[in-house]
This record gives C-alpha cells, sequence and structure tokens, in this order.
C-alpha cells in the first residue's frame, strides 16, 4: 500500500468595484485535494489556521480521485494585511487510510495585496500687514500645511518641506489611510 494526499490551495481578492485593497476586502479560497495514493482513504478534511473552511469531510476517497468543489473558505483583509503587501497562508488535507493511519498534505498560498500610496498635501497662507494695513518689508506670511494620507497603505516618518519657509513641526511618525493633520506643521516668512 502506498497512502498518499495532495493539497492545491488558490486564492482569489476581490478588491471590490474602487478597485482598492480596503480592510475587510475578501481574499476567497478553493481547495482541490487528490488521493495520489494506491488506497482509499476515509474521513478526509481541509483545514486551515487562517480561514474557516467550509464544507468535508469526505467520507471516502478511492485512489485518483480528484475532488475541487467542496472545500472554500474566505478571509477579509486587514490593514496589517495591505501595509505587508501580501497574504501568506497554509492548509492541510488529511485522510485516514486503511489501518487508520494518517496520510496529509500542505497547500500554500500567498496572496499579493496591492498597495497605492499617496500623499495629498494643502498650503495657505495668511499675511499680517500689522497695524498700518500696509504691506511693509518685515511683515510675515504665516503658512499651515494640511497632510492627508490618500492611500491605502500606512505611512511613516512623513515630513514636509518647503524652499521658501523653514518647516516646523514633524516628523509624523506614522499615518493610517485616510488620517488627516492639520496641526503638526506651519512655518512662517517675512516679506
Amino acid at each position: 500500500q502506498a497512502p498518499a494526499i495532495e493539497l492545491l490551495k488558490r486564492g482569489t481578492l476581490d478588491v471590490g468595484v474602487d478597485g482598492v485593497a480596503t480592510p475587510g476586502d475578501l481574499i476567497t479560497y478553493s481547495f482541490t485535494v487528490t488521493n495520489t495514493g494506491t488506497v482509499t482513504l476515509t474521513h478526509v478534511p481541509v483545514t486551515d489556521p487562517l480561514v474557516a473552511v467550509v464544507g468535508g469531510p469526505f467520507a471516502s476517497m478511492a485512489p485518483g480521485a480528484v475532488e475541487s468543489t467542496t472545500f472554500t473558505g474566505s478571509y477579509a483583509i486587514t490593514q496589517a494585511d495591505i501595509d505587508a503587501g501580501t497574504v501568506p497562508n497554509t492548509a492541510t488535507a488529511t485522510g485516514k487510510d486503511p489501518d487508520n493511519g494518517d496520510v496529509s498534505d500542505d497547500g500554500s498560498h500567498n496572496e499579493p495585496i496591492p498597495q497605492a500610496p499617496l500623499i495629498d498635501i494643502v498650503k495657505t497662507g495668511s499675511l499680517n500687514l500689522g497695524a498700518d494695513g500696509v504691506a511693509t518689508p518685515g511683515d510675515v506670511i504665516s503658512y499651515s500645511f494640511t497632510v492627508t494620507n490618500t492611500g491605502n497603505v500606512t505611512l511613516t516618518n512623513v515630513t514636509v518641506t518647503d524652499p521658501l519657509v523653514t518647516v516646523l513641526g514633524g516628523p509624523i511618525a506614522s499615518m493610517a489611510p485616510g488620517a488627516v493633520d492639520s496641526a503638526t506643521f506651519s512655518g512662517s516668512y517675512a516679506i
């Protein structure tokens, strides 16, 4: 007797209508189990530490039997997954041989997560004309900077530079997607 089993795991990420990976988007997994041995296997489940596998177990699989529709699973991606750019995962198919021994095989899949790092800055300025109300040398323009993480990954060490103004504040250690900061950076310029 030569009991053997093979597991092939596949995954597909659905990024939704916006086409951008965001937390909660689903990776749908499919599992193909093949009895590659010479004996019938019984009680054949698929287990996965990341995914709740739906379907099965098979009561019996004859030698050469291939099953690709019974087992499925899905996983909602997290911000940590997007920041990592990938979701690696391994599942295991196990069966009992005629002597009630276990035979198993691992199936791994590494789902790439598309990253879209983007940042936006809005600079505003206000000129203080002083008490005379007339622009004179030395009057100060005060600048503020609003920085927004418009991408889908966490940004780190965010700084603002300006060739005219010494920018005060920062760097911002970390900005999650969608984060807006309008208080950290400032600058001034004497006309």
